[in-house]
């Protein structure tokens, strides 16, 4: 994960797939591997949009394949931009980088078909 934004500036990471989920799938992952994408962390009204996201503060669905994950994620990401109004090219490419970094990064554990433990 590259260092982004700067103290005061109301952004923060947000990692698809989250951290625990990488964590209990991937030996030896540390959060500075995971793949992120800047978000705002204390508005709009409740917690901002890092908050909003299905992920934040809660245990991941183990069940569920990294394919699975990463496409519930980036979904979930793309509805809260949705419904705010605010889903523009900038967020499309934003997300499909971090689609295109999660699979380069991790080569075929995103791949159709495969099964963790």
């Amino acid at each position: 994960m590259l260092k982004l934004g700067r103290r005061g500036d109301n952004l923060t990471p947000h990692h698809v797939p989250s951290n625990a989920y990488m964590k209990a799938k991937i030996q030896d992952y540390t959060t500075n591997q995971g793949i992120a994408i800047m978000v705002e962390h204390l508005s709009p009204g409740k917690g901002g949009r890092h908050r909003q996201t299905l992920s934040y503060g809660t245990s991941p669905d183990l069940t569920l394949s990294p394919r699975q994950t990463l496409a519930q994620e980036v979904w979930d990401i793309r509805s809260i931009y949705l419904r705010q109004r605010l889903y523009n090219t900038d967020i499309i490419k934003g997300l499909q980088e971090l689609i295109k970094l999660n699979k380069t990064t991790w080569l075929t554990f995103f791949d159709k078909g495969v099964i963790t433990p």
